[in-house]
């Protein structure tokens, strides 16, 4: 069924129905709405129709909005959430699916959406909440009081690290999660430079000092999901869940970076020597442990100051840097394929590459790092428009100069949120809504597919 016939056939439904139902294009406009969704969207139908949700909705619920959707044309099904927003003063509540359309080749064509008012519901459960949350405050205050203890219990009292008691726990957790899931893992073992001299030319206080500035420089140079573990006397462990060898290799020298820019009171400059492993499914946490600390003294000798990767190859394929997932991802499918080689390619690349965004994003890394994988989307966006350019050239495309003018204003409004974001004025979700949601997943489900016509192969 294509989208016309389901518009011919729904206004029966809509204007019988207690809840809100609308369609949209897959340009996100409206095309047809019920009376109650004037009342979701607290606009007249005149104002809904044929306009997109930013045309007439605050910027909060349309971010809400535009997420939920990329979730739903993501995973080709039905995304259920609960909405919450202010009218006439109140809190509203409405429980909303969103849910791609498809003709019969499994081709989108439009998105549904069916919002039911929950107020009233939410309303009377919200008693027994307030009831609830005067035991909760209690067991909060409990709940402190035993991980404090437990904080102490586990970490250095100087450096604030954790102990290796602390480490053991938690790397042996890392290693099931691999053994189970294939989650990669790598740790770094750094020691600081001459430390010794430090100890003996400006004494013990002036050697914790240096110990505990290292420390807290290591701490602003990791991501939130990584640990800092004091080893022994100048050594530390960083252990980093979910990231392979390039990328730990990556954090090392942003650490050692960090590290030899500091000054450091009456000592001066510090450096460190860092040697970086990651877990291989053929060896043991003491084999890993020492491939580590192998690197780190080949470090030392090729003259400090400096990295080192273990070079030792595990004797299975590599495992690919894998972030959990808190959000779902991009799925590429058989039903995006244009036809052509190049473009199909550089498609699923683009699908990629905003994956790797929304990993960096939902993993807490460094602005910069998120910088980088930024600029190289805006890179292989604008090359890839380039030469699907070409290619419809090419193939004398009737709307080539319609298709270039999108692609020009696409380009020209990411570079310009590029900057915003860059220079903090923008938030990272907003810059990977539009990269990842408008540039790449509705730009290919929209516009891309009048040209399929041109691109399939001819039989």
């Amino acid at each position: 069924m294509q989208i016309n016939e389901i518009l011919q056939v729904l206004p029966l439904f809509l204007n019988h129905s207690n809840a809100a139902v609308a369609i949209k294009d897959i340009n996100g406009c409206y095309l047809l709405a019920n009376t109650e969704f004037s009342r979701y969207a607290d606009k007249p139908l005149e104002e809904i129709n044929g306009h997109r949700d930013q045309d007439f909705m605050p910027p909060e619920r349309t971010q809400q909005i535009s997420a939920n959707e990329l979730s739903a044309i993501s995973s080709f099904r039905g995304i259920n959430c609960v909405e919450e927003f202010i009218k006439d003063a109140q809190g509203v509540y409405y429980i909303t699916t969103r849910f791609p359309i498809l003709d019969e080749n499994r081709h989108m064509i439009g998105l549904g959406i069916v919002a039911m008012d929950v107020t009233e519901q939410h309303r009377s459960i919200s008693e027994a909440e307030q009831a609830l949350h005067a035991a909760e405050q209690v067991n909060a205050q409990l709940r402190e009081v035993v991980e404090n203890l437990e904080q102490l219990a586990s970490t250095d009292r100087l450096t604030n690290a954790w102990n290796r008691r602390r480490f053991e726990e938690a790397v042996e957790g890392e290693i099931h999660r691999f053994h189970r899931y294939g989650h990669p893992i790598s740790l770094m073992l750094l020691d600081i430079d001459h430390f010794k001299r430090v100890n003996d030319n400006y004494g013990h206080q002036e050697g914790d000092r240096v110990l505990k500035q290292v420390a807290d420089s290591v701490f602003a140079s990791i991501r939130k999901s990584d640990s800092l573990t004091r080893w022994g006397g100048e050594e530390f462990i960083v252990l980093m869940p979910n990231t392979g060898l390039k990328f730990a290799g990556m954090l090392a020298e942003r650490i050692r970076t960090y590290i030899d820019a500091q000054s450091f009171a009456s000592v001066g400059s510090v450096t460190a020597s860092i040697g970086v492993a990651e877990f291989h499914p053929d060896s043991s946490y003491e084999d890993w442990l020492d491939r580590a600390d192998r690197a780190m003294y080949t470090a030392k000798r090729e003259g400090r100051n400096r990295i080192e990767l273990d070079a030792t190859a595990s004797s299975t394929s590599s495992i690919d840097e894998h972030f959990e997932g808190h959000f779902v991802q991009l799925v590429w499918r058989e039903g995006f394929l244009s036809g052509n080689a190049l473009i199909d390619t550089q498609h699923q690349g683009l699908f990629k590459i905003s994956n790797d965004l929304l990993d960096a994003v939902l993993s807490g890394r460094p602005t910069d790092e998120i910088s980088m994988i930024v600029s190289q989307l805006l890179a292989d966006v604008v090359q890839h428009f380039k030469d699907e350019e070409s290619i419809l050239a090419g193939l004398a495309y009737p709307k080539l100069a319609e298709h270039a003018t999108i692609h020009a204003k696409l380009v020209a409004k990411a570079l310009e949120l590029a900057e915003a974001f860059k220079a903090g004025t923008l938030s990272v979700g907003s810059l990977f809504q539009f990269l990842a949601y408008d540039v790449v997943t509705r730009h290919m489900l929209g516009a891309d597919r009048e040209y399929f016509p041109y691109t399939a192969p001819k039989n």
